[in-house]
């Protein structure tokens, strides 16, 4: 954990401005202050929610939180979910997705509300971090100056509150839907309806319902959709959808008739939060405007099914950041951020269209049973479905230009996320990587002295060039003898080597701070991945 930070008073040019408090800000500010970057964030609420809303924590976020070293707070108070089951109406067809084989230390869906996440995030940066979250302020305008400076408008203390004018370096904006910071810059927020598709959800106690607690359970009709899961206390999370007018809807009780109709012996008791909302898919045309960037909901939004929403946000944030905080140091170029719509786009594309295949099966009313019942006996569908909605199968293939030299056949692929092993009882390869450089991992199937020598010679290199940027951990099947800043790690078993199907002879796998491979190289092309390096990063 970084250590506590005294708090910083309001600067009018911080480096970056944060535009909303919500998960997506709050990572965003914990990853700078992680980098040492001076930022502010800003809310326009006048201080914390105590309502539940978002509630799914999937593997490839939690192991985010993992690498922030809050992990364990979410797996402490959390309900582990093992995988959803189906129930369609008149059928005795229940499929299950299974989420107990991710190939990751947290294969289930974290049940957690998302008043309490964002009070752990809040809690990790004010008091671990140094940064207080400056409630009732709000982005009225933003514009380019000349030069492509920034200039920010703010109205601090609420309606009639004093305005304050900032010239930040850069902006993230993590307002949400209806993102001022969006609208200021004119950026388009286009897409597609659910047509008349309204949800509404609430949170209480139920009686005489005998579903597993480690399972969300979905009843399917033709016409409306129910989802029970269940909370940490004595609460479940009670969603339905179905068609009509939102207005009208929300005035009225939707839940209670179609648990009725699917659950006539289960009583719902006193709601602790309601609320009704519609859905619907939009994408930002763009998710940067100069200095400005869109991330979360600001840049995106799509259906509920599958509870991804606010884990891809995160996500987002957590690909900008790194990035952004080594150009502010110069210690990269500014060609770098170029990467993060590149990558993040196709991301939130494939998102909507693993969401949308979920909706199809839950929320497609009007429509027959039997095929979407069809679309949950295809081959591959469970581990596909699962890979999707966990993150984990979410890459950056493709996207980054490699030099000649790099080993593009291998899976985990250039762009994948780093898998996990364990190593030994006391330590998983993503031990290795919880730190904010980059990790060259120098994997080697024997300890004879040539590719010793040889990964000596270029992780000594590296590490002259680039030292505040990059560190190497050395793999190997027995521990050789140690040089100065490498401790070597003994993994007899070659699990690493197998996992990451590395080359006969020894391999130099690069990867980001993100966990994502950056590049991948065999012993003897050490060049290639050098030039791949020099391609964004600044030597010392």
């Amino acid at each position: 954990m970084a250590p506590r930070r005294s708090v910083d008073a309001p600067s009018e040019r911080p480096q970056v401005l944060i535009v909303g408090a919500g998960p997506t800000g709050l990572v965003a500010a914990i990853e700078l202050r992680r980098r040492g970057i001076e930022c502010r964030l800003i809310e326009r609420r006048s201080g914390p929610t105590d309502t539940s809303r978002a509630i799914t924590i999937h593997a490839r976020t939690m192991e985010i939180l993992d690498d922030m070293g809050i992990a364990e707070r979410f797996l402490h108070a959390g309900v582990h979910n093992e995988g959803y089951r189906f129930h369609f109406r008149g059928s005795d067809l229940e499929p299950r997705l299974d989420y107990t084989r991710l190939p990751t230390r947290f294969p289930f869906v974290c049940m957690f509300n998302q008043n309490e996440t964002e009070k752990i995030l809040r809690d990790h940066l004010e008091r671990d971090l140094g940064l207080a979250i400056e409630w009732e302020t709000e982005l009225t305008d933003i514009a380019e100056e000349a030069g492509g400076a920034l200039r920010a408008t703010l109205r601090v203390g609420g309606a009639g509150g004093r305005e304050e004018s900032v010239s930040p370096e850069w902006t993230l904006a993590c307002d949400g839907l209806h993102s001022p910071t969006r609208e200021a810059l004119g950026i388009k927020y286009e897409g597609m309806e659910y047509e008349g598709l309204v949800m509404q959800m609430m949170d209480c106690e139920l009686r005489n319902f005998d579903g597993a607690d480690t399972l969300l359970h979905y009843f399917i009709s033709q016409d409306t959709f129910l989802m029970i899961g269940r909370l940490e206390g004595p609460n479940h999370r009670v969603l339905v959808s179905s068609q009509g007018d939102v207005d009208e809807i929300a005035k009225s009780d939707l839940i209670t008739p179609i648990v009725s109709a699917d659950l006539p012996e289960v009583e719902l008791g006193e709601p602790v939060w309601k609320t009704t909302w519609e859905i619907w898919i939009r994408k930002a045309e763009r998710y940067r405007q100069g200095r400005v960037f869109l991330c979360g909901e600001a840049g995106h939004i799509h259906s509920v099914a599958g509870g991804q929403g606010w884990n891809v946000s995160m996500q987002d944030a957590y690909n900008l950041v790194w990035k952004l905080a080594l150009v502010i140091e110069g210690r990269a170029h500014e060609s770098l951020l170029d990467s993060y719509e590149a990558e993040r786009e196709p991301v939130s594309q494939q998102v909507i269209e693993g969401s949308s295949a979920i909706h199809e099966i839950i929320m497609s009313h009007g429509h027959g049973l039997e095929d979407r019942m069809a679309l949950t006996q295809t081959e591959g569908w469970n581990d596909q479905a699962v890979a999707r909605i966990s993150g984990l199968s979410y890459n950056y293939r493709g996207i980054a230009t490699l030099p000649p030299g790099c080993n593009t056949d291998a899976v985990p692929a250039i762009g994948d996320r780093v898998p996990d092993v364990e190593i030994s009882p006391h330590l998983r390869l993503h031990h290795l990587l919880a730190h904010t450089r980059h990790t060259l991992l120098i994997v080697l199937d024997t300890v004879d002295p040539a590719p010793l020598d040889d990964a000596r010679a270029l992780c000594d290199d590296l590490l002259a060039r680039y030292p505040a940027t990059l560190r190497a951990e050395l793999i190997a099947p027995r521990v050789p003898h140690p040089w100065p800043g490498i401790l070597p790690i003994g993994d007899p078993d070659g699990r690493v080597a197998s996992t990451l199907d590395t080359l006969p002879g020894g391999e130099l796998i690069l990867v980001r701070p993100d966990g994502y491979i950056g590049c991948r190289a065999a012993l003897g092309a050490g060049a290639s991945l050098a030039k791949h390096l020099e391609s964004y990063l600044i030597a010392d």
